[in-house]
């Protein structure tokens, strides 16, 4: 049976039933730079074969060499084009003849901003990773939007994969006595659930929801999440007068069932900053479990899959206020209800574990 390592920066609590439905099919060696990273949660991955490089190197480039000629694995499947670990094991591949699949959810060229300095390093980066997506033997993407860049690239259908990116299903969660903490408003909820970080569009958000609550006072935004854009949210929030507004904070990712539950639509409003964007946004899969509307952005990976627009929701133009104030004052006229079923509907088809799981066995396989 061939051997095959499966590199990932850190453990993803959310790609656990991935991980297992692979072990089952394959001898497989899962390979995680970090034992700790910014995914929530910590839990011990169970029941597959797994390394943390951090816990026996520091140097996480010589902890990868170590494994790759340790164990001499015939298949590897990497990450993120530009990432180090995919750059370093990619030449091996091709140095040793070893098979490489790559698996990208990126789907656009980035706009590199900055001094020419900073420019050149990023455009040399992003030249090797556009070399490896064409150069791998099998590409995994995870989305419309990620096999449209690849065939911007060249790369033929016969060489793409698709596994479209799975979430959790929220709905599952067990109901706790924190189910009435954010309780249901006599006010058409809206929702935004994310880190707060600039590229996330809370800013939009914000100035959209002013400009809607200048026209009706039946609306209530509700904000849950924490990061580095709060403080400025916050000051944005104030400065603009803007009331029935919410800050909850962070929320625990096995404690957001009553957050979605008293929603009405939800908003993530996300925009390419800094040659940064959202590859995906899994927050929208998981309102959509959890029978939500949503208003999401062109600048969203998920947008290509999950939203048909003014069926389950609406798709606006990324990092435009007047665009997304309109969208969130239409979709109020809309039958929410239905929209939300909709949204299930959607989720329950195309967000399936074992259907992603298949995108992988296909690049596999074709390669076996």
């Amino acid at each position: 049976m061939k051997k095959i390592l499966f590199l990932q920066p850190a453990y993803a609590h959310y790609r656990e039933e991935l991980f297992s439905i692979l072990s089952q099919r394959y001898s497989i060696h899962f390979l995680f730079e970090r034992s700790a990273d910014i995914y929530p949660g910590k839990e011990v991955p169970l029941g597959i074969n797994y390394t943390f490089i951090d816990k026996r190197f520091k140097i996480g480039f010589l902890g990868l060499l170590y494994y790759l000629f340790k164990y001499d694995f015939d298949i590897i499947v990497s990450s993120v084009s530009n990432a180090n670990r995919t750059i370093i094991s990619f030449i091996y591949a091709i140095f040793f003849r070893k098979k490489f699949v790559l698996w990208i959810l990126e789907w656009k060229k980035p706009k590199y901003e900055g001094n020419v300095i900073k420019k050149i390093i990023k455009t040399s980066k992003y030249w090797i990773s556009q070399k490896i997506i064409i150069k791998s033997n099998a590409l995994v993407v995870g989305g419309t939007a990620a096999r449209n860049y690849a065939r911007m690239l060249g790369i033929k259908d016969g060489n793409i994969f698709t596994a479209l990116q799975c979430s959790k299903d929220i709905s599952m969660q067990g109901d706790s006595f924190s189910d009435n903490q954010w309780g249901k408003k006599n006010k058409f909820t809206f929702l935004f659930l994310s880190r707060l970080i600039s590229l996330k569009g809370l800013d939009i958000l914000i100035k959209a929801f002013h400009q809607l609550r200048q026209k009706r006072d039946d609306v209530f935004l509700r904000i849950a999440g924490d990061g580095p854009s709060k403080e400025y949210c916050l000051y944005l929030t104030e400065s603009l007068n803007v009331s029935d507004v919410e800050f909850v904070g962070s929320i625990n990712h096995d404690r957001t069932k009553p957050i979605y539950k008293n929603a009405d639509i939800f908003v993530l409003p996300s925009y390419e900053l800094d040659a940064y964007y959202e590859s995906w946004g899994l927050v929208v899969n998981e309102a959509m479990s959890m029978k939500l509307p949503v208003i999401t952005t062109t600048g969203v990976g998920a947008s290509f899959d999950m939203i048909n627009d003014g069926y389950n929701g609406f798709v606006v133009s990324e990092n435009n206020v007047n665009e997304l104030y309109q969208a969130m004052n239409k979709i109020l006229k809309c039958d929410l209800n239905q929209m939300g079923k909709n949204s299930r509907k959607i989720f329950e088809e195309k967000n399936s574990y074992i259907k992603m799981a298949n995108g992988f066995s296909d690049a596999i396989d074709f390669l076996i």
